[in-house]
């Protein structure tokens, strides 16, 4: 009985017993397959899209037009897959080198890309736009700079907003494939493409069209720069240095003795003569202009002879004819007359020498403007008078003094940027406010003035041949020489057009010697850009 009750006891043991360890073998096995399986399907997704990456994708520099500067250059490009159908038809459209190398991946039952010129309708091919970002003639190379080989910027604007236009985003073929990585036939292959990181970028105050005729004249100088900005509003149309970079070839540009990467138009530089008309407005403001100077090719003062450039003399010249002349005697002379402090206080308000930012972190460099203790010196006085001595100032702020003339004796800050584009939320830029230096009635009489250096001065070259203009020329000692013991001078002009009802104020500087002069260079871009503006208009109308 008792070992009849234990056998039946040790048997239904035995029976949990058993169950007990075959449900932890099947929890064991069920945990490797879901294991198992999970990888597995990790390693199948990955294989069944096989992606081909065509380029990286950054954000766009446009014009004031929102004509695009970089990303510029369309291309449209082609996913195949090796169907019959789809190779006829991409072989179609190809020739030579590009055929073969196409065919020989499709014919390897391998999936490829190819740019191709025309849109394909096949089975078994997708197409896409993408955008080269820098083309090797790349319009205003110096402003907008250029990236590296990551894709962020290296200098100009490219650096100063690359954290609006980078993206790690890339333009990818993908294609489907079985578990094998063998293309899944029938199924036709997409692009990622996010177009909103081209759509986002900097507008620019530039105008593409004026952009280029500005570089195409600039061109005939050596070396130098050549800008032109809106009186009213104080917005660069054009920025242009000389010589240019190759984009495409940094290395080389970086080892040119001719320094092509630098951008003369935000660096300071000797002035000369382009500076007098600061001091005339002083001048005039004062009251102690209105009389006959007798230029006698020099004038002492303290103990040392300051000279005129015509060594004979002018004979007796008053303000506007100084002006056209650029008669250095008469300018001594006014400048002692109205003492160092009205002087200061004129280049102090045009900001001539500030450092000043044209967009955010573009800016362009101080120059030297004397202090005021400096100027009590005479000597020092008479050299400022003329724009010489430690006077520097960089083209852009030179603008300032010019805006002002051409327009009611105020001027607005250059700027180069107008708004930003950031996943299609625009900001603004909001203008510069106006800075008031000078009276309207003084800014009229100036430009009457500088009307006269190009119909009867030193500036006649400057005469546009189909729109009237007004300005000033300089050749500004630089203290540095040549080999052969010639001085290097920066040559200038600075002026404005239509003189009667200005619209654009353009600054010519040349830091080297030239076949071509500053104020040609100025006459042909005024004559350009009329062509292209204002008669235009004439004809609208």
């Amino acid at each position: 009985m008792n070992n009849n009750l234990y056998g039946k006891l040790f048997a239904s043991r035995a029976v949990w017993s058993f169950f007990l360890i075959m449900l932890l073998l099947l929890s064991c096995v069920l945990h490797v397959a879901v294991i198992t399986t999970g990888k597995y399907s990790e390693i199948q997704t990955n294989q069944i899209r096989y992606k081909i990456e065509v380029c990286s994708l950054r954000g766009t520099i446009y014009d004031c037009n929102m004509i695009p500067i970089t990303n510029s250059k369309r291309k449209t490009v082609a996913a195949v897959m090796p169907t019959p159908e789809a190779i006829m038809a991409i072989t179609a459209k190809l020739d030579g080198e590009r055929r073969q190398t196409v065919l020989e991946k499709l014919k390897n039952n391998m999936p490829t890309i190819c740019e191709i010129e025309d849109i394909i309708t096949s089975d078994g091919i997708t197409t896409t736009t993408i955008y080269e970002h820098t083309s090797d003639k790349l319009p205003a190379c110096h402003i907008i700079g250029y990236i590296d080989s990551t894709g962020h910027g290296v200098t100009g604007l490219e650096l100063a907003y690359d954290e609006l236009l980078y993206s790690d985003k890339k333009v990818s073929a993908i294609f489907n494939s079985n578990g094998k990585g063998n293309p899944l036939l029938g199924i036709d292959p997409y692009f990622e493409n996010d177009l909103s990181v081209v759509g986002s970028g900097v507008v620019l105050t530039l105008d593409i069209n004026i952009q280029i005729i500005t570089e195409n004249v600039a061109q005939k100088l050596n070396s130098g720069c050549a800008i032109v900005a809106e009186v009213d509003t104080g917005k660069i149309r054009a920025m242009a240095s000389v010589p240019t970079f190759d984009i495409n070839n940094i290395s080389d540009s970086l080892t040119n003795q001719n320094s092509p990467m630098i951008n003369r138009a935000l660096l300071p530089h000797n002035v000369g003569s382009v500076f007098k008309p600061c001091v005339a407005a002083a001048a005039i403001e004062s009251g102690k202009w209105q009389h006959t100077f007798n230029c006698e090719g020099k004038l002492e003062i303290i103990d040392r002879e300051f000279r005129c450039h015509k060594l004979s003399g002018h004979g007796g010249i008053n303000l506007c004819n100084a002006l056209a002349q650029s008669c250095n005697c008469f300018f001594y002379d006014v400048a002692l007359k109205i003492g160092s402090e009205k002087i200061y206080k004129f280049a102090n308000s045009l900001s001539v020498c500030s450092k000043i930012y044209i967009a955010d972190g573009l800016y362009a460099t101080q120059g030297c403007l004397p202090n005021v203790n400096l100027l009590k010196n005479d000597s020092a006085l008479a050299n400022l008078s003329i724009g010489q001595g430690t006077l520097t100032a960089s083209p852009v702020a030179m603008l300032n003094l010019y805006m002002a003339i051409a327009g009611d004796g105020s001027y607005r800050l250059p700027t180069i940027v107008e708004k930003v584009i950031n996943n299609g939320a625009v900001k603004e830029y909001e203008q510069p406010n106006r800075t008031r230096v000078m009276k309207e009635n003084t800014a009229a009489q100036l430009r009457e003035y500088l009307q006269t250096v190009i119909t009867e001065g030193t500036g006649e070259e400057a005469k546009p041949n189909n729109i009237s203009a007004a300005g000033k020329t300089a050749t500004a000692q630089t203290g540095r020489y040549y080999d052969n013991g010639e001085e290097i001078t920066n040559s200038w002009f600075c002026g404005f057009f239509p003189a009667d009802n200005p619209k654009y104020v353009v600054v010519v500087m040349s830091d080297s010697r030239s076949s071509v002069s500053t104020a040609s260079i100025f006459a042909q871009i005024a004559d350009r850009i009329y062509e292209l503006e204002f008669k235009n208009v004439e004809n609208d109308d």
